[in-house]
């Protein structure tokens, strides 16, 4: 996707003078959207003004309630309509995705039809970019009704016009995400844009959904895209070319909002990831010996079937050899020592690729010549990344395979980078363009020194705005004292006091607690010990990871409004419920990651030779701010009022504990004893 812009210099427009005009005191973002005066926001519009003016980087952190959104939007399309340069916005959650496309965009454009000084801005064109595999290619679509994908069966004909009467009457951007419930992953990989077939001498705009988004794109001043795909575009090589400058596209800039969690997406898609589920159905797309259907019916021989049977069966043996001998009990393992695992499962995989590249070169059909093409690269791909994982190619790269699933079945070999900031510098950092990173949690305090080095940005002005709500007032904050110790001898009495402090907590509130605990063991523990005495209470409690989804368990506590919800990772960060359905946040634990995680030990002993402490590096750093992201859930508004109770008494009875205590919100709080519950004791 390679822009290109008129290089023409613009003339005749104040950039500053007109953001300051907008957000000032009585500007037009009062009076036009009704919206108070937030002397943060200005703050933090001008910055983004300042940075994109003078081509400099900009980390911004601004606590909740700054109004980030707009603070960076109305400069930034300001600045690339002006400038006819691309603005990339880069977010983490589809929540965020949402509300940008949904309620700020349109609020932007809203104030620039308000005014004569801004009305040659208001037509500005914005596009929503997600990965190609997400998009309905009709060209395949056409192709799979006629026949052309005959290894379906009944429930799969069934599920393909299913997507053909959506394509027909409901698609409005064509992806997969409009459709519901989801299509059938076998039944969409048949009729999605990641295919040779969806090409520019086949699919047109006028009627390729993948092909009108590629156009949009191309045509927009503002481009939305999520993280993942950002760094999965970075490590793919995907960009202009370093003579044009740029990231994604030429002479373009990047606001990255919720950038706390760029050095953890970045590690995750810079890196590799190889599944057992995803090698085997792939295999089984090429000819399923069960049921005799699959691609090369159309045009491959007998000892081609033959061929993908024993490769199948190869990779079963192999995968079955991880999850019994290799990794036991565990469900995680380190991979440190070259050749450790088993050989062959290489030939039969081989065998397979040399069988579809003749079918390639032999077809003389030429969509399926270009099916089959497809599949030898991505099987050439599933060699090369099975070969690095198995010699560690890379020895700035920590290795390691995994269970995952609903049934712990599913084996990953993986791989992550353990030098993230480096290639940031290299492929974001040091491309002309200026990044802008906001966040209400990027530092400590007060200063984003570990942020910085993890993403590696050397020069870089920064910034920190506080959160306009009156914290004092609006949030009290109490610690139990003498709680015992997570990891203490007494594992069933922790866990009894932890189920007998919640239930007491969250009976005592007027409307809803949220508790987020940092391990699903702990959590589900709880859950099957509270049900039958709040069902009892008329009341609800839900947890996650039981039955529904996380925006559905966020429109129970909406409605409800007197839930018990217990939620783990992501419900630390960006789930926002305003008002008296969400009163209380109950911290359980103090949120440490897993020291035991692979990228951690490869990244502790690295510290270790260099004679640093990865705890204080590493460990602290990253739970100071998933601490401050849990407290942010609590108050949401400025007539938001709530309780913050914290069960982990390290935080007052460790030397560490003080690098949490200084990020609350509110310095006055109170500490409670487990005395009064004499009989957990007993």
């Amino acid at each position: 996707m390679i822009r290109v812009l008129d290089s023409e210099e613009p003339v005749g427009v104040d950039e500053a003078d007109l953001v300051e005009s907008i957000f000032k005191d009585g500007g037009s973002l009062m009076k036009v959207l009704d919206f108070e005066h937030r002397a943060e926001q200005t703050e933090m519009a001008m910055s983004v003004v300042d940075a994109l003016q003078n081509g400099t980087h900009l980390l911004f952190e601004a606590g909740t309630g700054v109004g980030k959104s707009l603070a960076y939007l109305i400069p930034s399309l300001i600045h690339a309509v002006h400038n006819k340069r691309p603005c990339v916005v880069a977010t983490n959650t589809i929540n965020l995705q949402e509300q940008l496309l949904e309620k700020d965009i349109p609020a932007v454009r809203q104030v620039f039809e308000s005014d004569e000084r801004y009305q040659p801005f208001s037509d500005f064109k914005c596009a929503l970019l997600v990965g190609r595999a997400n998009y309905l290619c009709t060209t395949r679509l056409h192709r799979a009704l006629s026949g052309q994908a005959d290894f379906l069966d009944v429930s799969q004909r069934k599920e393909l016009e299913r997507i053909a009467e959506w394509a027909k009457d409901g698609a409005i951007e064509g992806i997969r995400q409009e459709i519901s419930p989801p299509p059938l992953s076998v039944v969409w990989d048949q009729v999605n844009a990641d295919s040779s077939l969806c090409s520019n001498k086949r699919c047109h705009p006028d009627h390729c959904c993948y092909r009108s988004a590629r156009a949009r794109v191309e045509g927009a001043n503002l481009v939305i895209v999520n993280h993942s795909l950002l760094f999965s575009l970075l490590g793919a090589g995907f960009g202009p070319g370093d003579e044009e400058g740029g990231v994604l596209f030429a002479d373009d800039f990047i606001v990255f909002d919720e950038a706390h969690e760029m050095p953890d997406v970045a590690s995750d898609h810079l890196g590799l990831s190889i599944s057992s589920w995803a090698l085997e159905t792939f295999l089984r797309r090429l000819y399923n010996p069960r049921r005799g259907k699959g691609l090369l019916k159309m045009a491959g021989r007998l000892s081609d079937f033959e061929a993908v049977e024993n490769a199948i069966q190869a990779v079963d043996d192999f995968f079955q050899f991880l999850h019994v001998e290799s990794l036991g009990q565990k469900d995680r393992s380190r991979l440190i020592e070259k050749g450790r695992l088993p050989m062959e499962v290489f030939p039969p995989l081989s065998l397979v690729l040399r069988k579809l590249v003749e079918l390639g070169e032999l077809c003389e059909d030429e969509t399926a010549k270009l099916e089959i093409k497809d599949q030898a690269k991505r099987m050439q791909g599933y060699l090369n990344g099975l070969s690095e994982v198995f010699d560690l190619k890379n020895p700035d790269a920590v290795y390691w395979m995994e269970r995952t699933g609903k049934k712990n079945q599913i084996i990953h070999l993986r791989s992550a980078p353990l030098k993230v900031a480096e290639i940031l510098r290299e492929e974001l950092f040091a491309k002309q363009s200026s990044i802008v990173m906001t966040s209400a949690t990027l530092t400590r305090k007060g200063k984003a020194d570990s942020f910085r080095k993890e993403v590696g940005v050397d020069e870089v002005e920064e910034r920190v705005v506080k959160s306009p709500f009156d914290y004092e007032n609006n949030m009290q904050i109490r610690i139990m004292s003498d709680f015992p110790e997570p990891q203490g001898k007494n594992r069933a009495l922790y866990l009894k006091c932890l189920v007998h402090s919640i239930d007491s907590a969250a009976r005592s509130m007027e409307g809803g607690t949220l508790a987020l605990f940092t391990n699903y063991a702990d959590l589900e523990y709880c859950y099957h010990n509270l049900r039958a005495p709040w069902s009892k209470l008329g009341r609800s409690v839900y947890a996650q990871g039981q039955g529904f989804s996380r925006s559905e368990l966020r429109s129970k506590m909406v409605e409800e409004e007197d839930v018990l919800l217990l939620g783990a990772e992501s419900f630390w960060k960006g789930f926002d419920a305003k008002g008296p359905c969400l009163s209380q946040v109950i911290l359980t634990r103090l949120p440490f990651e897993n020291p035991g995680h692979p990228i951690m030990e490869a990244k502790t002993e690295r510290l270790e030779a260099e004679g640093k402490s990865s705890f204080m590096e590493i460990t602290i750093p990253k739970a100071v701010i998933r601490f401050r992201q849990g407290i942010g859930r609590l108050i949401r508004s400025h007539t938001d009022i709530g309780d913050l109770l914290i069960l982990d008494s390290r935080i007052l009875n460790k030397r560490y504990g003080v690098h949490f205590l200084s990020e609350l919100p509110n310095a006055n709080f109170d500490t409670e004893q487990l005395e009064e519950f004499d009989e957990l004791f007993e």
